[in-house]
């Protein structure tokens, strides 16, 4: 794999921004066996969560190494503390990482612009991100992960109704910030545009294409009951719908749990061989 460093003026945050790329090659050193393929590669978007930024997935797994056993290309963008939102008080991050961020790669590299050559996937803030996106554009995605997270449109609500602890001030910043939730015990962003339920909903109301969706979460991360009012909703829909499929086991919210199961999302997702 080459590992490619692309620095480009964003015309959505007016900003100088950064974005990594591993990109397959034919040949490859000792150790690894690529999957070779011709003309464009299939490419996975992959978001990073909370403190992170487009090094971590790099740093700190060894996702180069399987999405080259796949002939995979993996853009990873930064999305600051947005929460891949069009912040109410910052940038664009939402329009930024769902759409420039690939169209600018696209332009530079051999990236194809199928949809069903077109994965998403991220871990705790950046697994949102991935379900935002993906149901906000799910023509555009062949299929969506959500590592130790779920739907962040329900942690005011889950405030409301005693679920859980009031959020550390960081989060309370970000409501903020993000969404202009400044009291989480009164406001809400349920039922809007950054609400995955209603988004996954209004999907099969409009009869568009719906992805398959992938979450995992460990038992010992404090994002689990989110990842459970996950699975209770996507459950719920009546057909299965979007194909959704979860997993739990004994982890916390680590580098560990992300490295093991993001080599599973790559064996899940339906890559043409």
């Amino acid at each position: 794999m080459s590992l490619v460093s692309i620095n480009f003026y964003s015309e959505m945050l007016k900003m100088e921004t950064h974005v990594t790329v591993v990109m397959p090659e034919a040949k490859q050193g000792i150790g690894v066996i690529p999957k070779i393929r011709e003309g464009k590669h299939p490419v996975l978007l992959l978001l990073h969560g909370t403190s992170g930024n487009s090094t971590d997935w790099e740093r700190w797994t060894s996702v180069e190494r399987y999405a080259g056993k796949k002939g995979l290309a993996v853009v990873m963008p930064s999305g600051q503390l947005s929460a891949y939102a069009n912040m109410i008080h910052g940038e664009r991050f939402f329009d930024y990482v769902a759409t420039e961020v690939l169209d600018v790669c696209r332009k530079i590299l051999p990236l194809s612009d199928k949809r069903e050559d077109t994965f998403i996937c991220g871990l705790s803030m950046g697994g949102y991100g991935s379900l935002k996106i993906g149901m906000t554009y799910p023509e555009r995605f062949a299929a969506v992960g959500a590592l130790s997270n779920g739907n962040h449109a329900y942690m005011p609500e889950t405030v409301k109704t005693g679920e859980r602890k009031k959020p550390a001030q960081m989060m309370l910043d970000r409501m903020h910030l993000c969404w202009a939730v400044d009291d989480p015990m009164k406001d809400s962003i349920l039922d809007t545009k950054y609400d995955v339920f209603w988004l996954a909903k209004k999907n099969i109301e409009e009869g568009k294409p719906l992805p398959p969706v992938y979450s995992a979460c460990g038992t010992e991360d404090h994002n689990y009951p989110m990842a459970m009012q996950m699975y209770n909703f996507f459950t719920s829909l009546p057909g299965n719908p979007y194909h959704y499929e979860f997993h739990n086991e004994a982890g916390g919210h680590t580098w560990e749990f992300w490295d093991q199961w993001i080599q599973r999302y790559l064996d899940w997702i339906p890559l043409k061989v």
